[in-house]
């Protein structure tokens, strides 16, 4: 059995755990009409949680019918600007039933979730049939991705959803083929968001590129000057950011407020934007590395070292102490530094899994069977002003601790000012 747990930032009921209040410590999650602490009984996997300002979503792998994968998503939180669709607001996760009909989409099932600040957005998918994108929510710096349906600020809620389009994008002057677009992956910061599509272009020639839209002033989407000589704030279409490299493909990318950081199969990172808090500070030197991931102004990348050893290397804001490296609050920093670990941590686990939130960082570490212990740990630090550590307490923690121990944690995830573990009863 699943079951998910929840800590930190709850003003809206973002936890799901059924009150408004903030949790110090983590508390299991309520789906509606499952017993506390029970993912819906059809569960086979939890795919991913998603977290903007103050809702949360989870993407469920659910029991196949007739053979074809099945999923389900469900939310929770703040839904006043339409980011949860038609079902609102929560203190517990729903199931959202979005209309797809309305648009011709039954069929299709949901693939990919995540969220900016105050909007969602959903990749679905069908067998023989092109990807689709859809958001929902607010529309503040052309979020929503539809081109601007209002100039600057703005809530959407007239609608449950929006489909975004791809039909102008082009390279070398090439569009792409109809129903050709698979959407590999797609990740967001506070206002941006960022996808990775294979796609067939109208020369007949498969290519995978890198797209996004949303605030772009500091260059977090790729140039910043353009022709006439003015910063862009914010793209309301998606725009070309860069076309992938066959030869040494970008396999995760991750984003900040105003940076955005690439991971290459090679191990070497390309970085985008903003270095007003020394997010990007030599992180484009790095090589070997195996996973990244950025807090709001901090770029965090997991090495494997030429003797074998991992390492996590952390560049940016030190405010709340979220580098990990015990040193005091904003020192400054001419490079990256290497986050301390207790003395032979990882010589008996493995780490797994990496995840930012605002201000702080979460690491899995699995258990290593053949040293006898069967159990998984996982590590946080960094901000803490809403338990969103899981300690017990509002104080921010300087060099990682261990906030979790069980037997098969399957996932963590971290969201503004929260934190989330799922874990497997065996």
């Amino acid at each position: 059995m699943l079951s998910l747990y929840s800590s930190g930032s709850n003003a809206h009921g973002q936890l799901a755990n059924g009150s408004l209040d903030d949790s110090y410590d983590f508390q299991p999650c309520s789906f509606s009409g499952c017993a506390l602490g029970s993912l819906p009984a059809n569960t086979r996997n939890l795919l991913n949680v998603a977290n903007g300002a103050n809702h949360s979503l989870v993407l469920l792998e659910v029991e196949p019918e007739s053979g074809l994968p099945k999923s389900e998503l469900w939310g929770c939180g703040d839904g006043r600007a339409g980011q949860l669709g038609p079902a609102g607001g929560s203190t517990v996760f729903t199931k959202l039933e979005l209309p797809l009909e309305r648009t011709k989409l039954q069929g299709y099932s949901y693939k990919l979730v995540c969220a900016s600040w105050e909007t969602t957005y959903v990749v679905l998918q069908r067998e023989n049939a092109a990807d689709v994108l859809i958001s929902m929510g607010a529309d503040d710096f052309g979020d929503l991705g539809i081109g601007g349906r209002k100039k600057g600020k703005g809530k959407e809620v007239d609608t449950p959803f929006h489909i975004v389009s791809f039909e102008h994008l082009t390279v070398d002057g090439l569009t792409i083929a109809k129903d050709s677009m698979i959407i590999e992956t797609i990740n967001s910061g506070q206002h941006h968001v960022v996808i990775r599509l294979r796609a067939i272009f109208d020369d007949g020639s498969t290519r995978t590129i890198l797209a996004g839209w949303g605030t772009a002033r500091h260059g977090q989407l790729g140039d910043v000057i353009p022709k006439e000589k003015k910063a862009i704030p914010f793209h309301t279409r998606l725009k070309l950011v860069l076309v992938d490299d066959p030869d040494d493909p970008i396999i995760s990318a991750a984003l900040g407020i105003q940076h955005t950081v690439f991971l290459h199969k090679s191990g070497r990172l390309a970085v985008l934007g903003s270095n007003r808090k020394g997010q990007l500070q030599g992180m484009g030197s790095i090589r070997g590395a195996i996973k990244i991931d950025c807090t709001w102004n901090g770029t965090y990348a997991v090495q494997k070292t030429e003797t074998g050893a991992v390492q996590l290397l952390a560049a940016g804001s030190n405010s709340h102490r979220q580098l990990g490296n015990g040193i005091p609050p904003d020192s400054e920093a001419h490079t990256y530094t290497i986050t301390k670990f207790p003395e032979l941590l990882f010589s008996n686990r493995q780490l797994a899994c990496l995840a930012c939130g605002s201000e702080h960082v979460l690491l899995l570490l699995s258990a290593n069977q053949s040293a006898g212990d069967p159990r998984d740990e996982v590590w946080g630090w960094g901000w803490n002003e809403h338990g969103n550590l899981g300690v017990g307490d509002t104080n921010d923690v300087s060099t990682p601790a261990k906030l979790w121990t069980s037997k098969a944690v399957t996932g963590i995830w971290g969201g503004n000012g929260t934190s989330w573990i799922c874990s497997r009863t065996i």
